[in-house]
């Protein structure tokens, strides 16, 4: 992936340190091109898991993401629940947010320094801890506001550590020429479990067996799965020909390198944009299922599998064009429509409508975050990724810090409210960025 020259200033440390780029763990090669000449137009959008390390992480880590999922909405019904104010659900993702965007550099560094897959054992096992202490205190009726803050502070730092390195991982266990698809399919697969997560916690809580309380622990089993599956990946080391400066050495130089690379420094600047400004409707979804359209649980999973569905399609669309020239453009128009068509979900007051409206919304969001993750991997060299993909997760981090406020004006001035305001600004600074940064849009 590449700018138009026209449109790239020569910058004589990017050239540095392009000079210096590390060969991948598994360079391109012809045969594998040919193969996916070859390809079905059905199968494209999954060449990548013909390759075994890829398909078993990415098998493996589905049943995590789909406890993120199922937590996220867990987590939110019970800070509504307990509170009754948006402005708690805030509060609690600012417990996860703070850890992450604290550890979020660091996470980067570690990645680059140490074997990518014991980065994962050991957060997705400290994952697992904390999913198991929110089941013991719900069951047990003790917990309180504060608890699901506090537990969601050890979410975040496992998160902040687990995002770089699982990213950067899938650059090490795929041949360069399948990386954009393989990350697109990691971006499908958490898609694929939006569409099944949000439902089954949203059924589940409404069972009076299981609740909440069930929800967490059945989240605890998922991410021990996943601990087993790490164990039958082979570990692919730190990228040929690396060295280990002192880490904070090591961070100046993944900072100094993006930038000076004017490509992965745009494209991370236009990841925060979203999840800045439309993001947060995830969160404050319960508010609309149950002061809105007055649906409760189970029209709160109805809602975010619509949401989950387009989304899904969104992320399956970006992996199958990797032949589309126009990278950049697409992003952008997918950017403006995602702004517009969430305004239009904030001021509806039918469910239906909201449910049509939210498979609009997942399809261009998902697109434009997984089209804009693919060209950040694709446009940095493999000795950054962990680096470059910290900053890049650091927008994990800036979402649930994003509520905090968007929760306070649903408080003040109603959700529907707060959400077309960030809808209605979203599409206009993309809008603006892609009109007096042309550049932007020569991204191919």
């Amino acid at each position: 992936m590449r700018v138009e020259s026209a449109t790239t200033p020569p910058d004589t440390a990017t050239d540095a340190a392009n000079s210096t780029s590390v060969a991948p763990s598994h360079p391109a090669s012809a045969s594998a091109a040919r193969v996916e000449a070859r390809a079905p137009s059905w199968k494209k959008p999954f060449l990548a898991l013909d390759q075994e390390g890829f398909r078993t992480l990415w098998l493996g880590m589905l049943p995590g993401t789909m406890a993120m999922q199922m937590g996220m909405i867990t987590t939110g019904y019970v800070a509504y629940d307990l509170s009754g104010s948006a402005a708690a659900v805030g509060l609690v993702s600012l417990g996860s947010g703070i850890p992450m965007l604290a550890f979020g550099l660091a996470g980067g560094v570690v990645a680059d320094r140490f074997p990518k897959r014991n980065v994962l054992l050991l957060t997705q096992t400290l994952v697992g801890i904390a999913a198991a202490l929110n089941a013991i205190l719900v069951l047990t009726g003790v917990v309180k506001i504060w608890h699901l803050m506090a537990v969601a502070s050890i979410q975040g730092i496992g998160f902040a550590f687990n995002m770089p390195a699982r990213q950067a991982f899938v650059g090490q266990l795929v041949s360069r020429d399948r990386l954009m698809n393989a990350v697109a399919l990691n971006n499908a697969g958490m898609n694929f479990c939006r569409v099944l997560g949000p439902s089954m916690a949203g059924a589940l809580i409404a069972v009076p067996f299981i609740g909440a309380g069930g929800v967490y622990a059945i989240m605890t089993g998922m991410y021990a799965y996943v601990v087993l599956s790490l164990f039958r990946i082979k570990d692919q080391g730190r990228p040929m020909g690396s060295v280990r400066p002192p880490p904070l050495e090591s961070l100046r130089e993944g900072l100094r390198y993006i930038r000076n690379n004017s490509v992965v420094s745009t494209l991370l600047a236009l990841a925060f944009v979203p999840v800045l400004l439309g993001m947060p409707y995830q969160q404050l979804m319960p508010v609309f299922a149950e002061e809105v359209f007055k649906v409760g649980p189970r029209g709160l999973g109805l809602l975010l599998t619509f949401n989950g569905l387009g989304a899904l399609a969104g992320s399956l669309t970006i992996a199958a064009l990797t032949a589309f020239p126009r990278k950049g453009l697409l992003q952008m128009m997918l950017g403006i429509a995602f702004g517009l068509s969430l305004a239009v979900f904030a001021f509806s007051r039918s469910f239906h409508i909201g449910l049509v409206t939210l498979v609009v919304i997942g399809f261009v969001s998902s697109g434009y975050q997984s089209l804009n993750s693919t060209l950040v991997m694709n446009n940095s060299d493999s000795e950054y990724h962990g680096r470059v993909m910290s900053v890049y997760m650091l927008t994990f981090s800036a979402m649930p810090l994003a509520v905090v406020p968007y929760g306070a004006l649903a408080d003040a001035f109603t959700a529907p409210v707060a959400i077309g305001f960030g809808a209605v600004l979203l599409a206009a600074v993309i809008a603006v960025v892609g009109v007096v940064h042309p550049s932007y849009r020569h991204i191919r």
